[in-house]
């Protein structure tokens, strides 16, 4: 059912992680809606589950900026929060980039408006399309057929152009997160798992995940899992918790 629930969700949030299973490095995947969670295990870090989970699905994916999911069919939201966070470091890194501090600026320029309109309105299209005529500036003044000196600018430039249409999604649908918090925040799980148990073991990890799978989303629905399991229910959005309140990720 949660599965069911996520392949006809208008947006999924998707993340994957490395994990120590029987002491070799394979990995865990999750998506998530914000309200279900679905969590996933491969030996490898190769895309072609996701290819074949997501094979009929017709929403958003909001990633981050991983080439492996890229060729899906469906349309995608880059998580803009890794952009931000790369421009930051690389910025601190090296204070003495002009031209990288102005791209900056620029970029600053161009979110900072939008953020604040999210911030009052929410993610509606009809306050957020307005903006897509200052990215088009953006791209104009600051990407297209522009020659950097610094090797930072330039890759920056890239990136922005070769994500162009999948870096503001979000200005064109309604409720279209331009983050991908949600999948992190679910994936916290198996760290803090793994600080715990330090190995995984391939014997367990698929009934593991399945019951990972619904108390998270009894937990970003904030319902009591084992309330859950001992009502019989068998679906969690049935399930009626008193102490039902704002799914737990929203302030991230």
């Amino acid at each position: 059912q949660i599965i069911k629930n996520l392949l006809v969700s208008p947006f999924l949030h998707v993340d994957e992680t490395q994990v120590n299973i029987d002491h070799i490095n394979q990995y865990i995947w999750v998506l998530t809606d914000g309200k279900h969670v679905v969590y996933k295990f491969t030996k490898t870090r190769e895309a072609s589950f996701i290819h074949e989970f997501l094979s009929t699905y017709e929403g958003v994916l909001i990633s981050d900026f991983y080439p492996g999911f890229d060729s899906l069919k469906c349309k995608h939201q880059k998580c803009l929060v890794h952009i931000i966070r790369d421009l930051n470091n690389d910025l601190w890194s090296n204070p003495f980039d002009a031209e990288l501090g102005q791209f900056v600026h620029n970029v600053k320029d161009l979110l900072f408006p939008i953020m604040a309109a999210i911030e009052r309105y929410g993610l509606k299209i009809k306050n957020l399309n307005k903006f897509t005529k200052d990215v088009d500036i953006f791209y104009s003044n600051t990407i297209e057929d522009h020659s950097y000196k610094s090797s930072l600018c330039s890759k920056y430039q890239e990136r922005f152009i070769k994500y162009r249409e999948s870096l503001f999604t979000f200005l064109g649908q309604d409720g279209i997160p331009w983050h991908n918090n949600p999948a992190e925040n679910a994936l916290r799980a198996i760290i803090l798992q793994l600080d715990i148990s330090r190995v995984l073991h391939e014997s367990v990890i698929a009934e593991y995940l399945v019951l990972l799978s619904i108390k998270q989303t009894c937990k970003f629905q904030r319902k009591s899992f084992l309330k859950f399991l001992l009502s019989a229910e068998k679906n969690v959005d049935l399930f009626k918790d008193s102490k039902l309140r704002r799914p737990i990720w929203v302030s991230d």
